[in-house]
């Protein structure tokens, strides 16, 4: 492919993803293409421990094989610079799956220590399970071998009683006192079983020791049943020292190897004045004794005599109280199977008969530069507990499982622990992901023990706390969270979770958020590693990488997960979802270990390590960049064309200048100073409108192209081209640009390129005015006129048929007016129909609202805006609005009232024109109609006498209803004729219930010719030279009623001695009947509101046949001899045919 093609095809790409929006993998921070894979032995599973460290000025990768060499385990410094591993020599090693536990120190990654907790230890018939790790310091070449929770095999027990002697104690109680001893001293004969009895008082005494037992054996009782009570004052703590310092002793018979035991017997609170209890338990937990303590008698009833037992005992169940000397019998079978259980014979059977015999030390393992923390999971009947090292030389202290209290068996308690600081301390945060088949996570202080919160788990087998992060977000030394995986919890189609929990200055935890993976993934087992990262996103905070080494068939994924600034959270959901498959086909279990602290590719960016079977991955951050855009108009207004709109001529082509740059900046200092990125934009000109007001060169409103961005900012110039006659001048025209950045490799570093940092806005805009011409102030103020008729209506009709239109004159004599508004108050009967704009001087449109009701329940309204929202100065526009009436509407019988007003924003003092208000009569509807009845409609007259003939028109007016109205009623009557006929007309009506005054005759026209108009004649009298007019007024015609009006009267023709011809006349009269406008209008149309009735009169004369015969006859004449001139000339008849003979045949 041509690269002309190849970029191309690139753009159109990029842009199509940029109108989709950013895809989620635009916020990714860590490069998963490029990545370095460092493989080894699957089979002794290369990649189980992976972490980061570094060495004067280098830096590696350490990965742990702990199955290596038959079990021995082995560990790799990997680099990138070389691509390759090399083995770490070690010394020599048992088999103990070296590597299994793996850390770098947590401050300066200097130095690191490996553990292997599977070292077998054969003690008689005894194996112990413990543990070895080796401690690299910075720059040392031999590593310094620790034995956390080590158990020195041990062979038999050597038990010393110390009773007390003193004064408070009666002889009979003294007696039962020493048969108790001697019982105990013959239940606790074992060949494997020294025993030594001390008595005290002020003075203390050896009744026998060791080597005395050794020779005499049980014989040596009887020196205890000879012996005398020493009286005296309780010197306890001296006597404790006595016994270690004495008893305890190798030259006393004290064996080396075995366990010790101290059994104290006493009645009373100490009295001793030279010795306190702080310096006889410290040289009691020198020598490694293990203390019972039994009280007798109320002496101990108090807490603080009870609270002296409790110091005197290793442990709280060490101590035994019994009200009198005579009970010290039913403690005799306890002590003894505590005894047998220390012992470890079969003879125990309700106490724990193991401590650190399978501590496994160093399942996990935590390193400061002050310390050594290694969890012991098998500790105390797997219990587990941590053991942390301090000092020079390190000395250990044990963190047992009295901590968990009850249910302590099986908790697995340092199976994974974590390192915080608060308020100046140091914390651990330990995991106990077996407690209760739920898990419990516990915070600890250094050499303390529990001081802050615990959190139990939820889910029977979650594995709730098997794995552990702690995150400083800001970066301030104080931890804000402790996060904890349950790689085991189990939700629908989710394997695995994380809780997040903010850490209080009291150790407290706060878990308030839990992350999860993606779904699908049942048995995925997110949150099985746990990683703080350096911020790798550029705001200011660390984040988090977490594995889930099953998902996608055991291929592995590793989430990113970012700090949340300002909040004691992480953001939702994960940034990055990093799958193994894609990474690397070859890849399995990927995830199942990380760490990102350090730069290991040498590019100032921190790198993350992450595990998986047989192989470790190294994933390097990308740098990140922020890309502004910036936007520039010139002029910072819109030039508007008003002569070419108005339609003078026009003030030519009007543009503006457009100038958008880009500029490129980096996020963090750190990483490669030359960074370069290509920036593909979309440039939206008057984005959002259908019908924009600017343009680009070739007329449209969209340009997708692009740019390179490096040090310097990349600009570019468009010129944008402002079309005319805009109805929208107001509204400002936003210029948008959309981008999105494709970071090019930087030289020399292996095609990593740099990134958009994910909070970037890929957007920009701005919006750009048009310019308003409101004077040198340019403060625009309005002066709005307003005026309006009922376009020649007379009334307001009560009809749903009927539409009411308004035509409005809105005219600015001022400057232009801002949000102009009409607001139109109308009769409640009315409703809103439409509005136009008849004639305006400037384009405009109008947007309705709806009517409402503005407050009383008498009138409604409308509002009325103009699209632009403005108005020019001396600017007239002329609307029409129009108005139904709503059915069943009730606009009673008073004038109906409209108000109009207009309003702007921008007009304060010029009110009193703004507002004109007007009525229009109501007019109801009625149904009154005139029809004509049965009338006379001919007659003749002979043409030569004088005759009179009875002529009558009847009429009648009739109320459809409803309601009763008063009727006019107006008849025309024809009472002379063009040939002198004259009709003696009279008015008659019926319906003698109604109130009707008729006026007099009223004579209308004379000199009609019927023969010689021109035009045919509708309405009126016909047939007349002269017509009356009978006007009628009914004072109220009642619905459904009718009233009867008949015009009779001879007709005749006037004696003047002219003889008429024969013809045919036509009379007509008219009823017309009207109501009064003011309050009524017809319902009925026009032709139901008059009628006509016509009579045709005829005139007739005698016949005279002379004329008819005399024209016959000579007609005759004359067609006969036109019918003989015609047979002549084609010579018919001729006299040879008539003669020619008729034959037959041939």
């Amino acid at each position: 492919m041509a690269p002309a093609t190849e970029w191309q095809l690139f753009m159109a790409v990029a842009m199509l993803i940029l109108l989709q929006g950013a895809p989620p993998s635009w916020a990714f921070t860590i490069e998963d293409q490029k990545v370095t894979i460092f493989t080894g032995d699957a089979g002794a599973q290369f990649g189980y421990r992976v972490i980061q460290m570094r060495s004067n000025a280098s830096s590696w990768m350490v990965v742990s094989a702990p199955l290596a060499g038959n079990g021995t385990g082995a560990l790799y410094r990997c680099s990138y610079q070389e691509e390759a591993c090399q083995p770490i020599l070690l010394p020599d090693t048992p088999p103990v799956s070296l590597g299994l536990a793996l850390a770098s120190d947590e401050i300066s990654g200097s130095q690191i220590i490996a553990c292997g907790p599977r070292l077998q230890q054969q003690c008689e018939e005894n194996v112990y399970l413990q543990g070895l790790c080796y401690l690299w310091g910075d720059g040392e070449q031999a590593p310094q071998a620790l034995r956390p929770a080590h158990q020195v095999c041990v062979s038999g027990v050597d038990v010393a009683i110390l009773f007390d002697g003193s004064q408070s104690i009666d002889r009979r109680d003294f007696t039962i006192m020493k048969d108790f001893i001697v019982e105990l001293l013959r239940a606790l004969a074992s060949p494997r079983v020294q025993l030594a009895v001390v008595q005290f008082s002020t003075e203390i005494y050896q009744v026998f020791g060791f080597k005395d037992y050794s020779k005499k054996g049980l014989k040596a009782i009887n020196d205890l049943l000879s012996f005398q009570q020493l009286s005296g004052n309780t010197n306890t703590p001296s006597a404790i020292r006595f016994v270690v310092d004495t008893i305890f002793n190798p030259d006393h018979g004290a064996r080396p190897h075995a366990k010790r035991l101290l059994i104290l017997l006493t009645d009373g609170v100490s009295t001793d004045t030279e010795t306190n209890f702080t310096e006889a338990i410290r040289a009691a937990n020198g020598k490694g004794l293990l203390r019972y303590a039994i009280g007798v008698g109320n002496a101990f009833s108090t807490a603080e005599a009870h609270q002296e037992l409790l110091t005197i005992a290793s442990r709280a169940e060490n101590v035994f109280q019994v009200g009198n000397f005579s009970a010290l019998s039913t403690i005799q079978e306890q002590l003894r199977e505590k005894i047998f259980a220390i012992e470890g014979t079969a003879q125990a059977s309700n106490a724990s008969s193991l401590e650190l015999e399978l501590s496994q030390g160093g399942f996990s393992a935590l390193l400061t530069p002050e310390a050594v923390v290694m969890g012991a999971v098998g500790a105390y009947d797997w219990a587990g507990g941590l053991e942390e090292w301090m000092g020079d030389p390190r000395t250990p202290a044990f963190i047992n499982d009295s901590l968990l209290g009850e249910g302590a068996k099986d908790s697995y308690l340092g199976y994974a622990v974590a390192l915080a600081h608060r308020g100046g301390r140091v914390l651990y945060v330990a995991g106990a992901p077996r407690y209760r088949h739920v898990g419990w996570v516990g915070v600890f202080q250094s050499r303390v023990g529990q001081v802050g919160d615990s959190i139990l788990g939820e889910q029977v087998g979650s594995y709730f706390g098997a794995e552990l992060c702690t995150l400083d977000l800001a970066g301030t030394g104080d931890t804000d969270l402790v996060l904890i995986g349950a790689p085991g919890h189990l939700n629908r189609s989710r394997g695995g979770l994380v809780r997040v929990c903010a850490l209080g200055d009291g150790g407290s935890l706060n878990c308030t958020q839990t992350l999860w993976g993606a779904p699908g993934d049942g048995l995925g087992r997110f949150g099985a590693a746990l990683g703080s990262l350096e911020d790798v996103n550029g705001d200011g905070t660390r984040d988090v990488a977490i594995g889930a080494p099953m998902e996608d068939e055991g291929r592995g994924a590793l989430y990113i997960f970012l700090g949340e600034p300002g909040r004691l959270a992480l953001r939702e959901p994960h940034s990055q979802r990093i799958a193994g498959r894609f990474v690397s086909p070859t890849l399995r279990f990927f995830g199942q270990t990380v760490q990102g602290r350090l730069d290991l590719s040498g590019d100032g960016l921190t790198d993350v390590a992450v595990g998986a079977l047989g192989q470790a991955v190294l994933l390097r951050s990308r740098p990140l960049i922020i890309i502004s855009c910036s936007l520039a108009l010139v002029p910072t207004q819109i030039p508007l064309d008003e002569a070419g709109c108005m339609g003078g001529a026009s003030g030519g082509a009007r543009q503006v200048s457009l100038t958008l740059c880009f500029n490129l900046s980096r996020v963090s200092l750190k990483g490669p100073a030359s960074l370069r990125a290509t920036v593909s934009y979309m440039l939206q000109v008057d984005a959002g409108k259908s019908q924009p007001r600017l343009v680009l060169d070739d007329g449209t409103t969209q340009l997708s192209t692009f740019l390179q961005v490096g040090a310097a900012p990349a600009c570019t110039t468009k010129a944008l081209h402002v079309l005319p006659c805009l109805e929208d001048f107001l509204t400002p025209v936003e210029l948008r640009v959309n981008f999105s950045v494709q970071g090019e490799p930087i030289p020399n570093m292996n095609m990593l390129a740099p990134m958009l940092a994910p909070d970037t806005n890929r957007t920009t805009h701005i919006k750009v005015p048009f310019e308003k011409r409101c004077g040198e102030d340019e403060v625009c103020v309005a002066d709005l006129r307003v005026s309006f008729n009922f376009s020649g209506l007379p009334g307001l009709k009560v009809s749903p048929s009927f539409v009411l239109n308004l035509t409005v004159q809105l005219e600015n004599v001022g400057e232009m007016a801002d949000g102009p508004v009409l607001t139109f108050h109308y009769p409640l009967g009315l409703s809103f129909a439409g509005a136009s704009v008849l004639q305006s001087e400037w384009p405009v449109s109008l947007v309705c609202n709806k009517s409402g009701a503005p407050g009383h329940l008498a009138t409604l309204n409308s509002f009325y805006q103009f699209k632009p929202p403005a108005l020019r100065g001396r600017t007239k526009v002329f609307l029409r609005l129009s108005f139904m009436v709503s059915a069943n509407s009730s606009l009673g019988d008073k004038p109906a009232s409209f108000t109009l007003r207009a309003d702007c924003r921008n007009e304060n003092e010029t009110l009193a024109d703004n507002e004109v208000t007007r009525e229009l009569p109501v007019l109801h509807p009625v149904g009154v109609i005139m029809t004509g009845l049965e009338s006379s409609t001919y007659v003749n007259f002979s043409a030569e006498m004088s005759e009179h003939r009875e002529i009558f028109h009847r009429y009648q007016v009739q109320n459809l209803g409803p309601p009763a109205t008063p009727v006019n009623v107006t008849f025309e009557l024809p009472i002379r004729s063009e040939l002198g006929f004259i009709w003696n007309v009279s008015m008659k009506h019926s319906g003698g219930e109604h109130q009707i005054t008729c006026n007099p005759p009223l004579t209308l026209r004379m000199g009609t010719a019927t023969k010689t108009s021109k035009e045919s004649v509708t309405r009126g009298c016909l047939g007349s030279s002269v017509c009356t007019r009978i006007s009628c007024q009914v004072a109220s015609l009642a619905s459904g009623k009718s009233i009867q009006f008949t015009s009779s009267g001879g007709f005749y023709r006037a004696t003047d001695g002219t003889k008429l011809e024969s013809r045919r006349l036509q009379l007509r009269s008219e009823a017309v009947v009207s109501i009064d406008e003011t309050k009524y209008f017809q319902s009925q149309p026009e032709e139901f509101q008059y009628s006509q009735i016509t009579t045709e009169v005829e005139i007739i004369s005698n016949f005279n046949p002379t004329p008819v015969i005399i024209g016959s006859s000579i007609g005759g004449i004359l067609f006969l001899a036109l019918v003989v001139v015609v047979l002549y000339k084609v010579g018919v008849p001729s006299r040879s045919l008539w003669q020619r003979p008729c034959t037959l045949g041939a």
